[in-house]
Order: structure tokens, then sequence, then C-alpha cells
């Protein structure tokens, strides 16, 4: 049995956790990185399988735009945005214009990946929670239990926080940080903060002291504080979380216990799901670490990053490094899961092909162009897409096809431009090569010659094939050793495809290249 059904039977049957709401949650303080894809993913296919059972079901993904910003992604203003450490997400400037804020700029980065690859959760902005007053009665709360919020942390780190210790951070009404205070009283309408000075390492406080009412914004609970409360307040019943936060004395730990002594909650039916790795790296979006989920959507389709996801179970990590032969190998196993739900629909396998659709229900039986040889043959200049794959099918493609092909060839293009191995590339290289510098005099010779056939108006490549043969011969030129000249010259290798398709592809530069080794 595939393993979200098999965690959907282990919910419903408990008898437990409704309503069913599933949640997930992200602090957007960067660019999208493929990690918080594969949870908000993982969540959704939980929420899927219970709504195909009939189940009534939510799913929500908060965008926690009221947490600090805490460090600056290398692909930010160091100068601009540096004084804004410490400052809550929402009322920091957005990089670009035409957004409200940092938080929404971000924000919006997320819920356009995640509406691509067909995961539509119910957005709650964290901002939101709090100004609107929802999380009044459970910051009050924690204010008032503060000593047993003190004793959580002494029995799970053996952490003695002070009396005057308090679970909530203001946002000092002299700088705008967040990050740097810390709340020594509380008189049941306000609470008492310092804005200290060397809080963090990060950014400096201003050393402002002050009263302030902790409720509609004005502050925050701290995440391991704050994660069980918004639990309660939107009323998630199911809720994974990464291995770091799922480890013993972890971030959970503490919500449970939060859940059981302050907030009288039902601890959420919960899972670790294991980190999604680029070349072996965790990846970061605070910092800008690794390859974002916008840049792996734009190198591969999106229900092939479903299926990456679906097909591994939540507690295994996944490793992905788009170059060499990963994508190939990537639509190969796609297009095998593919044969396996028209052929035998109850296997494992055909679940996880069936799950991987971005939307509506799979297609009907149908050809698949094989990616590699898409790639491999649409190098060749001579060689028709349609009719070649037609050859393959043994019959005409249907409307279905085609698309299935255009859209292959969109993705081989990229793969070959920037991610295959040098060997499966047939395209002009950026460089003259170390060997085609290396060319003999009358190699040269005939490269020069070769530009200048170029110039004229070829009616068919044939011509041209048959031309470059023939001036071969007149120069004394092996066949093998012109038509060597010619691939070196352009892409560094011995051979390629038939030289006058490819070179008419490619004309312009052909004879900007050739005049450039003619003269080394």
């Amino acid at each position: 049995m595939y393993w979200a059904d098999k965690l959907v039977d282990e919910i419903v049957e408990s008898g437990k956790y409704q309503p069913f709401w599933v949640d997930d949650m992200k602090t957007p303080s960067g660019r999208v990185h493929i990690g918080s894809v594969r949870a908000v993913v993982t969540h959704e296919l939980i929420y899927r399988v219970l709504q195909a059972r009939g189940e009534k079901a939510t799913f929500s993904y908060v965008l926690e735009d009221h947490d600090p910003m805490d460090s600056l992604p290398t692909y930010l203003d160091e100068k601009k945005y540096r004084k804004h450490l410490g400052k809550p997400l929402y009322k920091i400037p957005s990089p670009e214009p035409g957004f409200e804020s940092y938080g929404q700029r971000w924000g919006q980065e997320y819920t356009e990946i995640f509406n691509s690859l067909g995961v539509h959760p119910k957005i709650i902005w964290g901002s939101e929670l709090y100004l609107s007053g929802k999380m009044n009665a459970l910051v009050r709360l924690c204010l008032d239990k503060a000593g047993k919020i003190r004793a959580i942390y002494k029995s799970l780190y053996g952490q003695d926080r002070p009396s005057n210790w308090y679970p909530f951070q203001v946002v000092c009404k002299n700088c705008g940080k967040l990050s740097t205070t810390s709340v020594t009283g509380w008189d049941g309408s306000k609470v008492t903060y310092t804005c200290q000075v060397d809080a963090v390492d990060w950014t400096k406080g201003c050393g402002h002291q002050g009263k302030v009412s902790p409720f509609d914004g004005h502050g925050k609970l701290p995440w391991k504080v704050e994660w069980p409360c918004k639990w309660k307040v939107i009323g998630v019943t199911i809720e994974g979380a990464g291995k770091d936060h799922m480890s013993d004395g972890g971030s959970h730990d503490f919500a449970k216990l939060m859940c059981k002594d302050v907030l009288d909650y039902p601890v959420p039916f919960a899972f670790s799901h294991e980190f999604f790795l680029i070349g072996g790296h965790k990846m970061s979006s605070s910092k800008g670490i690794g390859s974002s989920a916008k840049e792996i959507s734009e190198i591969i389709p999106p229900y092939l990053i479903r299926f990456l996801i679906t097909r591994v179970k939540y507690n295994r990590a996944i490793n992905f490094d788009p170059g060499g032969m990963t994508i190939p190998d990537l639509f190969d196993d796609y297009d095998e899961a593919a044969k396996v739900y028209w052929q035998d629909p109850k296997r494992n396998l055909a679940r996880i092909f069936e799950l991987s659709r971005v939307s509506g229900k799979p297609p009907k039986e149908q050809f698949l162009p094989r990616f590699r040889d898409v790639a491999r043959f649409m190098q060749h200049p001579e060689i028709d897409l349609d009719k070649k794959f037609a050859e393959v099918k043994d019959s005409a493609l249907s409307k279905g096809e085609e698309e299935t092909l255009k859209e292959r060839i969109k993705y081989a293009k990229i793969w070959l431009t920037g991610y295959a191995p040098k060997e499966e590339v047939f395209i002009p290289s950026e460089n003259i090569s170390r060997k085609a510098k290396g060319l003999s005099e009358i190699q040269k010779q005939y490269l020069v010659v070769v530009a200048e056939l170029l110039g004229q108006d070829w009616k068919t490549p044939e011509d041209l094939q048959i031309a470059l043969y023939n001036l071969a011969k007149k120069m004394g030129l092996p066949s093998n050793r012109a038509f060597e000249a010619i691939y070196l010259a352009l892409i560094g290798k011995t051979h390629g495809p038939r030289a006058a398709w490819f070179l008419l592809e490619h004309t312009e530069v052909a004879r900007k290249r050739f005049g450039e080794i003619s003269k080394k």
C-alpha cells in the first residue's frame, strides 16, 4: 500500500483528528527552496487522499510573515537591508515593486509555485493572525501561564528561566525590531520590555524601554510557544514537520507539552518528513543557499517535480542533482510509472503516477517519446521529430502525443544547454576547443572555403552536403578529416550531426568560428 494511503488509514481509523484540518507553515524569508515544496506536497497528498475517500477536510498553509528577518540572503542589497535585520517581514519593504512587503514578495512566490504543482491550500498570513486579534486570547493565556511555560523549558532542556521572563517579544516602538526585545513584566493589560543592544549577534537593539499592549500585532510569541498556539487558533488536526523539529527534545516535543500543560488542545497527527537535498546538500531560503524551487520548476515540468517527491516515502531523504543523466533517467522512471498505471493500476507505482498528476485524472494510454531520444534527435537538424517518433510508434502521433513531444523538446533544450554531460551535447560551444586549435593547415583552409560556401543560397541541405564532399576531394583532404575539422571547430568533438544540416542551422556561428580558427 502506498505510504499516503497508509497514513490516511491510520488517521481515519483512529477516530481522532476530526474535523480533518491539514496544515503546513513556513517563513517567507527568501526564495522558496525545494525542501519547502516537498513538505507542502507531502501534506497535500494526505489531503488529496482524504478527499478522494469522501472525507471532509481542509488544507491550509501559514506564511509566517510576522517572523523577523534574521539573516540576509546573498541576492539582497546588504547596504539597503542590513538595517532591517530583526524586524518583522511584513514591515520590511519588498526588493521589487508591486508588493506591500518583503514577506508578501516571497510569500507570493510560494503560492505561485505551489499552485503550479496542483497544490492549492488556504493561505493564512501570520501577520493577519496577530493584527486581526485572532491570537490575542492565546497571547494572554501564554503570558498568564508564563510559569508553566518556564517549567517546560526546565523539564525539556534543563533551562532555568528567571521569574521575570515572559514568552513574548514586542516590536520595539523606537527601532521597529522584534528579535532584540525581551519582556520582563506583565500586568494583565500591558507588558514591560527592553530592546537589548546585544540580544543577538547579527543585529543591534536600540536600548529603548517601555510598556505596550501585547495584543493586535504589537509583538509575537516565540516560535516554540507559538507553533502549538497556531494549531489551536486555526484548528489544525494534522501536521508533519522536518526531522529537525521532530527529533527528541525538538520543537514538536515542546509543542506537545504546551498542548497538555497550557493550551488543553489535542496534539495533531504528526509525522516526520526528511530533507530534500540538491547534490547532497540541504538548502536555506533565508540564506539563498541551494537551488530554489523556482529554478527547478524551470528545468523539469510540474508533474515531474510531483513525481520526484511522491515516489519517495516521506521519511526518506530525496537527493536530486540536475546534472548528468539525472533528468533523462527521471523521465524514464515517470514513463515506466505511466505504463504500469495503464496496465496494472493496482500496483504502488501506478498509485505514484496517479498522485503525481497536477490536476484531473491521468490521461488514457498513449505513446510517450523517450526524453533522451528527443534530446538526441533534436540535435540533428535533418531529422523531422514528428515523423521520427511516428516511425518509432509505428503510426501517426495523436494530438495529445504531439503536445507531449513539444513539451519534451522544450525541456530537452534546457537540459542540453545547462545540465547534460558534454558527450550528449552537439551544440556549438562558446569557445574554441583545444583540439580545434590544433587543426592542420589544410583543415583550416578547408574551413575558410566552407565559410564562403555558407554565404551562398542553398536550396536544400543535400546540395550543401555534396558541395562539402566535393570541396574536400578537390583540396586532396580525406572526407573524414574534412568533417572532423567542422565538428572540432564547432562542438569540440570528432563527430556530430550530418554536417550540412548542422551548418545551415548554425550558419552565422560557423562562419565566424571558421574565420577565427583560420587565424590561429
